[in-house]
């Protein structure tokens, strides 16, 4: 292969162990596997993740949880965006855990045979949710509707690390408390509000169940543990996930020798430089490394080859790359070289291979 993502399904078992033994006595872990698992492939990062301990899924939306099931026929699903009427039927065969946030909805899931579902609580992230002050209407004209069986009130915060941590914390208590009025209504019914920051952040805020995504994938979504001047929450979280390009092409250029459309770079210097067959059109940036448009003053991608830089060279094409391997001698056409791809925006069809 040219191109691939290997995903190492051990380090991210890893992963889920360390968030499990985080976690207090009585909360369960819902591993977050919406987009493809974060391009890792929900299927193979799910089965991984139960296999470790996870206790369920979480998608976004009924027709993720559908192909989830096929492949996962035994696994709780829940969903975290709402669904609408009209795919109530499909949640109830699917066996999957709704969100809701409609009476016109809940009762469809009661038309269509019942099924638990999420009562999702809007604290002022402004997606979707039941306002805060509208909740315990809301629950009581839902309980009218018998086999819709409210499980779980959950809630999504607009909480960024260290920015409005004060604030976050007010409104977990807040939530806490509506959860436990919402609780004398329906007896049993578990909340959820934390998801990766807030496990990290705000731990005390567990609940009943912890929704980790990033976290899972070896990525702290947060930094405020390094400005106590203490070590990550959760040590030991490995990254599971490397894109792969192997190199086509080695050419040496000279000083001053132009290159590309337009000849749109010009060599400072004596180079060697390297192609690799990916680009834009698989996840890498588009944005030129040299020129006027910049990300930041000096800014420059870079692939890595053995534990070495190669500096990413012009401007990025859809389906190539070129490198400076001067001071890389080892580059040679065949050798592999790691790239740096935002894993949601990586091509679907660029081959996965597991490492389990």
């Amino acid at each position: 292969m040219l191109k691939w993502i290997e995903i190492d399904l051990k380090t991210l078992a890893g992963n889920v162990r360390a968030i499990k033994k985080a976690l207090r006595p009585g909360a369960a872990m819902m591993a977050v596997v919406k987009a493809d698992g974060y391009g890792h492939g929900a299927a193979e990062v799910s089965r991984a993740a139960l296999a470790a301990g996870a206790d369920c899924l979480g998608v976004l939306t009924a027709d993720e949880g559908a192909a989830l099931r096929a492949k996962l026929p035994k696994a709780e699903i829940h969903l975290l965006a709402p669904s609408l009427p009209e795919e109530a039927r499909a949640v109830v065969r699917n066996k999957l855990v709704p969100t809701a946030d409609s009476i016109p909805f809940i009762k469809a899931l009661h038309a269509a045979g019942g099924a638990r579902y999420s009562l999702d609580i809007d604290l002022g992230l402004g997606r979707w949710g039941v306002k805060p002050e509208a909740a315990e209407a809301f629950l009581k004209k839902a309980l009218t509707y018998r086999k819709a069986v409210p499980a779980w009130v959950s809630a999504h915060l607009a909480y960024r690390p260290a920015q409005n941590m004060i604030e976050a914390e007010e409104k977990l208590a807040s939530f806490a408390a509506l959860a436990e009025r919402l609780r004398s209504l329906a007896p049993g019914l578990k909340a959820h509000a934390a998801n990766s920051s807030i496990l990290c952040d705000l731990p005390h805020w567990q609940l009943d169940m912890v929704r980790t995504g990033n976290l899972m994938y070896g990525i702290y979504p947060t930094d405020v543990y390094k400005k106590k001047k203490q070590g990550p929450p959760l040590p030991g979280l490995g990254r599971p996930w490397r894109f792969y390009a192997r190199i086509i092409s080695v050419r040496d250029v000279k000083k001053g020798e132009s290159l590309g459309y337009s000849a749109e770079f010009t060599a400072p210097r004596a180079m060697r430089l390297a192609t690799i067959p990916a680009g834009y059109s698989d996840g890498l940036t588009m944005e030129p490394t040299e020129g006027q448009i910049r990300l930041a003053a000096g800014f420059r991608y870079w692939g890595v080859i053995n534990g070495k830089k190669a500096y990413f060279t012009g401007r990025v094409g859809i389906a190539h790359t070129l490198l400076d391997v001067t001071s890389i001698p080892e580059a040679r056409p065949g050798t592999p070289v790691a790239l740096h791809v935002r894993r949601t925006a990586a091509n679907a069809n660029l081959p996965r291979v597991y490492k389990k």
